[in-house]
């Protein structure tokens, strides 16, 4: 509805509230006398919104979301080179990075409390806004490489109405480049690092083409390492005079040839590089597909309307031995189909009141296999829909208050294809009857002073079960969703060079589930809450730091069953807190560099708190870029000071029982690019 460029430092917005609202206002604003005297020579206010950014780039953003929206943009991104993409979250607040490290399950991120293992999807993501989550809400970026990535949004909480499934406490949305351009990267790196990345962008009068690739090949930190991943894409587009029509493809491959397994905790701090003797055979592939019709009319100043359609495709296939206890290796393999259409209408009606609707459907066709030597440990083919549409309301009485408000309604439906197979018996199954999940969304901005923003959303979001847990051999009537509510309060303030935000949020359950190895158990009612904190300053003229830390509390208030005595527990893989520092000189336009400091706390490993708590780190990053008379050279050096640090998940189902497996994460290790612009 609203949308706008956004970079660091700029905009103003006027407005005259009452007194009484300045002064309640200003017993809860820090102090800062540091930059008083710059507030007032300068003045600089602070527009209605809550947005971060962190980089310097002008990036589009929806100012209708009141609450935790940060924003990383190309020139932060473009200089990373990870294995995994969904490593370049690290700098954003609040959101978890859970490293799996094996192979093509290699990592996945989480927001709000929630887990980042598989075991409670819970967050939306969006390429060019298209969904890239998977049937079972594994967020899927590897088709992409960061020279291709515009920037990367990400939203923590439930008041988006533009999204449904899987947006339990968020979303992420990236925007590929679209930009003119050429640019040629290649680089080298540890364990036999190998990459390469170009891009080309061109506008023609009304053709604009954007091509983009990535190569990637290397051994990895662990023994018994053996990676390449090849992304392409294509983008084509054509504008009109009132319209805009473009063809997107994009293609991804990523070969595992070999992956390092898990280890037990004493090896896993003995032997950090080492791949157990079981996991020899463990590796796989994932191939993704996707074409894309964007489709965008512009009716007059005051209206537009957006229609995307898209068809993808996700396959996996995968060898694993968890442990020695496992006596046999598993083979898995997904293929899953999804087609869709997106649709929304936007209608600014006058200065100050807009109307944005729109609606989505989306048909999946899902193939779940894993066997066992002989044993078909699970067959589950079949169809599973999704539709949901949403109309949301927004008026600004005043130039210095804005509010919108939103209903957005969804529905589930599904059929299987044959029989349901778990460790060889086979069952009939219908889809569970869930209705209609409506989900009031409110979102509310004051400026209360012309440099301080209180900001504030409600919002109900829901979790659904996935795989065979949403079919039922009895009534289809015995299982509901687990329904979130969720709001947030915060003040976002400019102090001159100094912009501030910082808020409370709380999002409570009923009837949550995680999943165990693709069992699903009911954990009961739940209630999460934290406080978010991020600030970025120009120093001087050379030099910028930014930061920011997430706190994060989460229980069960009340447990499913009177047997299970989790009440007052914490959740399963939550750290009880993450934070981020960066700090940037720029020397002229030769030299940028750049320390990056990533820190997250420890989580317990099952719903009893048993077993202790693992996963807390601190890593050290730095990057350097030197730009010549041809190009730029940069060297990139990760976790500096060689910590070690692990990812650990246990996959007993027995509450009274630990079984913990470990994957410790990549020591100290170094990049080089060059990177020629034409």
């Amino acid at each position: 509805m609203l949308r706008k460029n956004l970079a660091l430092n700029k905009g103003a917005f006027n407005m005259q509230p009452s007194t009484i609202t300045k002064l309640i206002t200003l017993m809860f604003l820090p102090t800062c006398n540091a930059y008083a005297e710059d507030i007032k020579s300068v003045q600089l206010a602070v527009q209605l919104d809550s947005v971060m950014v962190i980089g310097e780039n002008e990036v589009n953003i929806d100012e209708t979301l009141a609450g935790s929206l940060d924003v990383i943009t190309r020139d932060e991104l473009e200089y990373e080179h990870v294995t995994d993409t969904l490593e370049l979250y690290t700098k954003t607040p609040g959101v978890v990075l859970s490293r799996f490290n094996q192979g093509i399950i290699n990592t996945d991120i989480s927001i709000r409390g929630f887990a980042g293992d598989g075991s409670t999807p819970h967050a939306k993501l969006l390429v060019d806004g298209i969904p890239s989550n998977l049937h079972n809400g594994y967020n899927e970026m590897d088709y992409l490489f960061p020279t291709n990535i515009q920037s990367i949004q990400v939203f923590k909480g439930t008041s988006d109405p533009s999204t449904g499934l899987f947006a339990t406490a968020g979303n992420y949305k990236v925007e590929t480049r679209k930009d003119q351009g050429k640019q040629l990267q290649a680089t080298i790196g540890s364990f036999n690092t190998r990459e390469l990345q170009a891009y080309f962008g061109d506008k023609t009068d009304g053709l604009t083409q954007n091509y983009a690739m990535g190569y990637r090949a290397g051994n990895g930190y662990r023994d018994n390492t053996d990676i390449e991943k090849i992304a392409l894409s294509g983008r084509w587009q054509y504008d009109f005079e009132k319209s805009s029509l473009a063809l997107s493809t994009k293609y991804g491959k990523y070969n595992a040839f070999a992956a390092p397994g898990f280890l037990s905790k004493e090896e896993a701090r003995r032997h950090p590089t080492s791949s157990a003797d079981y996991a020899r055979q463990d590796g796989g592939s994932k191939e993704f597909k996707h074409v894309s019709l964007h489709y965008d009319y512009f009716i007059n100043d005051d209206m537009d309307f957006s229609l995307k359609a898209y068809s993808q495709g996700f396959e996996r296939e995968r060898n694993v031995r968890f442990s020695a206890s496992q006596a046999l290796v598993e083979n898995r393999f997904d293929d899953q189909n999804m087609h869709g259409v997106i649709a929304k209408f936007d209608w600014r009606i006058n200065p100050n009141w807009a109307i944005e609707t729109g609606y989505d459907v989306e048909k999946q066709k899902v193939v779940e296999q894993r066997y066992r030597g002989t044993q078909t440990r699970r067959d589950f083919d079949f169809d599973f829909d999704t539709q949901g549409a949403f109309v949301q309301v927004e008026n600004t009485p005043f130039s210095w208050f804005r509010w919108n408000a939103a209903l957005r309604a969804d529905r589930l439906d599904g059929d299987a294809n044959r029989s349901f197979v778990v460790n060889d018996v086979a069952t009939n199954r219908r889809i569970f009857d869930f209705g209609t999940m409506m989900q009031p969304k409110l979102n509310v901005f004051a400026n209360v002073t012309d440099t301080q923003t209180i900001f504030a959303n409600y919002g109900r979001s829901f979790q659904h079960p996935f795989g065979g847990d949403a079919f039922t051999t009895g009534s289809t009537n015995t299982r509901d969703v687990a329904i979130n509510d969720g709001w947030e309060l915060g003040l976002k303030s400019n102090w001159g060079k100094l912009n501030t935000r910082v808020s409370y949020w709380q999002q409570k359950a009923q009837d949550e589930f995680v999943l165990i190895d693709g069992t699903g158990q009911n954990v009961g009612e739940t209630e999460r809450k934290g406080v978010d904190a991020s600030f970025d300053v120009v120093l001087s003229d050379q030099w910028t730091l930014w930061a920011n830390v997430s706190k994060v509390y989460s229980e069960i208030i009340k447990s499913s069953s009177t047997s299970q005595a989790f009440s007052g527990n914490a959740l399963r893989g939550i750290p009880d807190h993450t934070a981020s520092l960066g700090l940037q000189y720029t020397h002229s336009d030769k030299l940028v560099a750049r320390v990056h400091i990533d820190r997250q706390g420890a989580y317990y490993l099952n719903e009893a708190n048993i077993g202790g708590k693992y996963g807390a780190y601190t890593l050290v990053n730095a990057n350097m870029d030197y730009n010549t008379n041809w190009g730029k050279v940069s060297m990139q050096a990760n976790n500096i000071f060689d910590k070690f640090y692990e990812y650990v998940f246990d996959q007993s189902v027995n509450s009274a029982v630990v079984d913990s497996i470990h994957s410790p994460g990549a020591g100290r290790n170094f990049t080089l690019s060059t990177t020629v612009d034409f």
